[in-house]
């Protein structure tokens, strides 16, 4: 079996790159007949034994579930009806609670009292934390078992890393959905900017690479317009390094952007670009201004989201469409950072085949079809619910975020797995940018930050 790299750059077998593994859209319009077709199978189902009113470990049948997470009001409502599709479908009590203020210091709270719900969100800088502290269950036997309704191997390769631990293939948190970052751009600003080519033509054309951005950089200050804002999170920052062919962290995990070749390069040119003004800083910007509501105004001619903010852009009167990150060949969907949480199992959870099977039923195809239709936020973490982000057209090459799903990555290890690194990278990464350090102290810096955390 030949080696392969993953979407950081490091090579790693193809056993391992289906195991080894914020801002973040919890995409959900309408939940149907939520996972009424999911798993259910009839004998030899994952887990242990069943009994009392416990639920039945064979078909997912029967059992109670609480499950949290974090939401807006609309987004509440929907995970309101998702759990009372699930009750109709499996027999099994379910009860959402929806975890307001700081989610990972309640959650902690709760797990430690004793009252923590059976299922529930991780992200991605909660999750190493749970890991080390027992709290959250193994699920790689439970979904490598013949009944399971979803398979490790089915998610996005890419997606996996963050929720194991280090050196150990073992998997305890599933992808719910995902976010990956895109280039919107304003389709009117790029022909009033004397352009005549937008960045989703260029990269049809196999010429949106660096030279391009610059062209369409260069073209929007002329115009009075900014080009683009550079947002201080390590996501940001990575994404830009591996889009432009950098190997940002080696194949043990360690930051070494401050002595790749290419990295270096394209750091020195964002650094560049912000010297003179071509790109924004965003740690600049005037108290209020936010990069959406300056994209949302048709101030800014492009920005680097996910799909979140398409909620949004559907109520405003903006031509806007998608491309990829820019890519060294200039046609190509490089590995950028892909947002994403995860549904994790309460180690103590009162029914853990229950929250087992309502977790693997939730994340499946099925599962995530039926909270993403009808205008979702968010991206499937898993082949065969593509269809999700194009229904309704909006924006006009939305399919390329199932192309950037494929390739992309969640948060690196390197950062995933010191929780004190990943709570204060993207403040360490502002407060750097602000003294006025070059690109090579600022990747001294900040690789140093991150490998002595």
């Amino acid at each position: 079996m030949s080696d392969t790299k993953d979407a950081l750059g490091r090579t790693i077998s193809r056993r391992s790159i289906l195991g080894r593994g914020s801002l973040l859209g919890i995409g959900l319009a309408g939940s149907g007949s939520l996972l009424a077709a999911c798993g259910g199978g009839s004998s030899g189902g994952p887990g242990g034994g069943t009994g009392g009113e416990q639920g039945d470990v064979a078909t997912g049948k029967g059992g109670a579930v609480t499950w949290a997470n974090w939401a807006n009001p609309g987004e509440a409502e929907i995970f309101k009806r998702v759990s009372k599709d699930y009750t109709a479908a499996h027999e099994t009590k379910v009860t959402h609670q929806v975890v307001t203020g700081d989610y990972e210091s309640k959650l902690l709270t709760q797990l430690a009292g004793g009252s923590a719900p059976d299922a529930f969100y991780v992200s991605t800088e909660g999750m190493a934390k749970l890991i080390e502290s027992n709290n959250i269950v193994d699920l790689t036997e439970f979904t490598n078992s013949p009944d399971s309704p979803v398979k490790i191997a089915d998610f996005y390769p890419g997606l996996l890393n963050w929720t194991k631990k280090p050196g150990n293939e073992a998997v305890y948190g599933l992808p719910v959905d995902c976010n990956p970052l895109v280039f919107w751009f304003n389709k009117d600003l790029v022909t009033e900017a004397g352009l005549t080519e937008n960045p989703q033509q260029r990269f049809e054309a196999g010429t949106w690479n660096r030279d391009g951005l610059e062209e369409f950089l260069t073209a929007m200050k002329a115009s009075g317009k900014r080009g683009m804002v550079l947002e201080a999170g390590w996501g940001t920052f990575v994404s830009w390094m591996t889009t432009l062919g950098g190997t940002p962290f080696d194949e043990s995990d360690k930051a070494v952007f401050d002595t790749d070749a290419k990295s270096m390069e394209t750091l020195e040119w964002l650094f560049d670009k912000m010297k003179d003004e071509t790109i924004t800083y965003g740690g600049s910007l005037p108290k209020g201004q936010g990069v959406d509501a300056l994209f949302y105004a048709k101030q800014l001619a492009s920005c680097q989201m996910g799909r979140w903010i398409l909620p949004n852009l559907k109520k405003l009167d903006l031509n806007y469409d998608i491309a990829p990150f820019p890519s060294e060949d200039g046609k190509s969907f490089a590995p950028v950072n892909i947002p994403v949480a995860a549904m994790g199992v309460n180690a103590k959870a009162k029914d853990p085949d229950a929250a087992k099977w309502f977790t693997t039923r939730y994340v499946s195809v099925e599962g995530q079809k039926a909270r993403l239709a009808g205008g979702g936020n968010a991206v499937p973490s898993i082949p065969g619910a593509e269809d999700i982000v194009t229904e309704g057209g909006l924006p006009e090459h939305a399919s390329y975020w199932n192309e950037v799903a494929k390739t992309g990555y969640a948060i690196p290890p390197a950062i995933a797995t010191k929780p004190a690194v990943a709570a204060t990278i993207n403040a360490e990464i502002d407060k750097v940018i602000k003294s006025g350090v070059d690109a090579k102290t600022f990747a001294t810096t900040i690789s140093n930050f991150i490998n002595k955390g």
